[in-house]
């Protein structure tokens, strides 16, 4: 900014200037020191947030409906080398004892012996497939006509075999066979071919494969649970066996019928008190935090960031107030923390005896019980009716005082057909009638393959059965086949409309009575929620009713429906009373505080926001208002030099004027 100094006046117009606007300064340092403030305090307020948020995390695991805590279970085997076990909240506790009396095996066939891996083979077609899974048919010709040339099609074809070339030391003039392998075990997954390469001759030979004396023999795995009479056996194509003790997965390593192994499934205690601790721990924080922010010492008089903010006050007794009360609506001697060994000290903290809970683990605390402990902290439900199951809720699951009545119009159904035809008492199934085209559960397959041999009708029911259950096409989902009279059905073990049985072709279809149009979907459960008489809407998947999201009282609430069509009344079927333990309590509480939209931490951040913006938008509009002045003051003594210049230099003329009239 251009300045004169005082060159005519001799007066020091910069520090004049500077001295007149030092009020811009002390103005500006005063609005810089409210935003600092205010800053300070947003910047406590977020810690305070970001305890709250580790609390909820804490108080979300301690909550849940399903896989919570409190039911996880911990499992061990007496002999982790032959048999390792797995174990979810579904499994009873106790000692199983298991007996592995034989693996799994994947099927191994091998050819004759070649002299080398480039041995010339006959050309032809091959055709092979494992199990029920889809065929391959093999063109062997000049470009492929060697072992090592019906090796690579035969891996290049994708079709669960695997072809690889080995040596056979005891035939040292013909050592390399070519050995095939099915990628998955069990019986039912055996390898079958149909060899149509031309006859061995001249240098060419025909490979041939000995079924009757295979490399390895495909095979299930048998396990045995206990070792009386009553043994319970079971199968499976697999070394995973999930059907035999509910919850536990067995994974077999070793196979000897004659030993026996215990499979021990005890509660996880270490993680329930572990989480228990967690809590508390975070819990403690957030009142440490609190506390730091709202101190106040008189002897030096300094006050925490936040002291007397009412919003941070309010957060701190509402969290108080979801933790220390009593729980309503579950057993009476553990309707708070204290019954497991969180007390309340002088401070406001929380304290936690562990041995407490682990009494009560323990079955030493009479009329108090592990599943006492879960409702203590998680969101639960019971109901009124065995068909209706309350399986998990969330956050914005009320729980009104008179339930939440459930009203169900249409049972969940499985499809299910029946053969259009009746079939014989003798039925024989060869290479004419073997294959069967249906679709189940939205998959389709068209080369569903019967075992040859001759049935009753129980049996071809049970040789169909495995058929559709082992083949690829169908993994994961699971038929039953029955008779009507003597007529099959097939049913699928799936419920709701994605449940599909159709029948619709294949050489086997007239031999087993199909026509090629049955066809048959499952339907979903259909029903309402009611609380106080307002009706809740809910949609159905299978078994499961979920309400609908954005319902008042039912938002989050899922159950599942077993009740049959017979077993469906007009108006309410049952009741399911949802009790909030403390975790289920508390996560409700810091839900709707961090809400995105409506919670009061985004109402005070934006409040923060709000104050800072103003500040610094009053101190541009200060720097503007103050350089406008400067420069108008500038201006203004620019002017006066300019005129005290202009007049200096008038009276310098007029004083040569006199001086040259006086001399005249």
């Amino acid at each position: 900014m251009p300045t004169i100094s005082g060159l005519a006046t001799g007066i020091d117009t910069d520090s004049i200037v500077q001295e007149l606007l030092k009020i811009r300064q002390t103005r500006i340092d005063v609005l810089t020191a409210q935003k600092k403030e205010v800053t300070d305090q947003q910047a406590a307020f977020k810690l305070i947030e970001a305890d709250i948020i580790s609390l909820r995390g804490q108080a979300t695991t301690l909550s849940r409906s399903l896989n919570n805590v409190f039911d996880a279970r911990k499992v061990t085997s007496s002999n982790e080398d032959a048999l390792v076990a797995t174990a979810t909240s579904r499994a009873a506790t106790g000692v199983y004892q298991v007996r592995v009396n034989s693996l799994a095996q994947a099927h191994q066939i091998a050819s004759q012996g070649f002299a080398s891996e480039d041995a010339e083979i006959t050309q032809g077609t091959f055709e092979l497939k494992a199990g029920s899974s889809s065929s391959a048919t093999i063109t062997i010709d000049s470009t492929n006509n060697t072992l090592q040339g019906l090796a690579d099609s035969i891996n290049g074809a994708g079709i669960g075999i695997s072809a690889t070339i080995v040596q056979d030391a005891s035939n040292p003039g013909t050592p390399f066979k070519l050995l095939l392998t099915s990628s998955k075990t069990g019986v039912a997954n055996q390898i079958t071919l149909t060899n149509s390469l031309g006859a061995s001759g001249g240098n060419a030979v025909q490979p041939t494969f000995d079924f009757n004396n295979p490399v390895q023999a495909a095979a299930d795995s048998v396990v045995q649970l206990g070792t009386g009479t009553g043994a319970v056996t079971s199968t499976s194509a697999t070394n995973t066996i999930s059907n035999l003790i509910n919850g536990v997965t067995l994974n077999l390593k070793q196979a000897d019928a004659t030993k026996t192994y215990s499979i021990t499934v005890t509660r996880d205690t270490e993680a329930a008190t572990e989480s228990v601790q967690k809590f508390v721990d975070s819990y403690n924080s957030l009142m440490d935090e609190f506390a730091t922010q709202f101190r106040y010492s008189s002897e030096n008089n300094e006050a925490g960031l936040l002291l007397g903010n009412s919003t941070a006050q309010s957060l701190q007794q509402s969290v108080r107030e979801s933790v220390l009360g009593t729980v309503a609506g579950v057993n009476g001697k553990a309707n708070r923390l204290s019954a497991i060994g969180v007390t309340v000290t002088n401070d406001g903290k929380l304290e936690f005896d562990a041995t407490k809970l682990g009494k009560v683990f323990a079955g030493e605390m009479p009329g108090v019980t592990a599943n006492d402990v879960k409702r203590l902290f998680a969101l639960d439900g019971v109901s009124s009716n065995g068909g209706i199951e309350f399986m998990l809720g969330s956050s914005k699951t009320a729980a009104p005082a008179n339930g939440i009545q459930v009203d169900i119009t249409q049972a969940a159904e499985r499809a299910a057909v029946t053969a259009t035809n009746s079939i014989g008492t003798s039925i024989v199934i060869d290479g004419t009638n073997d294959t069967l085209a249906a679709k189940l559960d939205g998959r389709t397959a068209t080369d569903i393959t019967i075992t040859h041999g001759t049935y009753t009708r129980a049996e071809l029911a049970s040789a169909l059965e495995a058929a559709l259950n082992s083949h690829e096409a169908f993994s994961g989902r699971i038929a039953s086949v029955g008779l009507a009279g003597d007529k099959l059905t097939i049913q699928s073990d799936a419920y709701g409309s994605v449940s599909q049985v159709a029948m619709t072709g294949g050489t086997a279809a007239a031999a087993l009575g199909f026509s090629g149009a049955e066809t048959s979907t499952g339907k979903d459960v259909a029903g309402t929620f009611i609380i106080d008489g307002q009706e809740e809407l809910a949609t159905g998947n299978g078994r499961l009713l979920q309400a609908r999201s954005g319902n008042a009282n039912t938002d989050g609430l899922q159950i599942r429906v077993s009740l049959t069509t017979s077993q469906v009344v007009s108006g309410v079927d049952g009741t399911i009373t949802i009790t909030h333990g403390v975790g289920a309590r508390l996560d409700q509480t810091l839900g709707k505080m961090l809400d995105a939209t409506t919670g009061r931490i985004k109402i005070v951040n934006d409040g923060f926001d709000d104050k800072l913006k103003a500040l610094q938008t009053a101190i541009d509009r200060q720097n503007d208002f103050f350089d406008q002045q400067e420069k108008k003051l500038n201006d203004q003594f620019i002017a006066l030099e300019t005129t005290i210049s202009a007049l200096q230099t008038t009276a310098t003329y007029l004083s040569a004027q006199l001086a040259g009239i006086n001399g005249e």
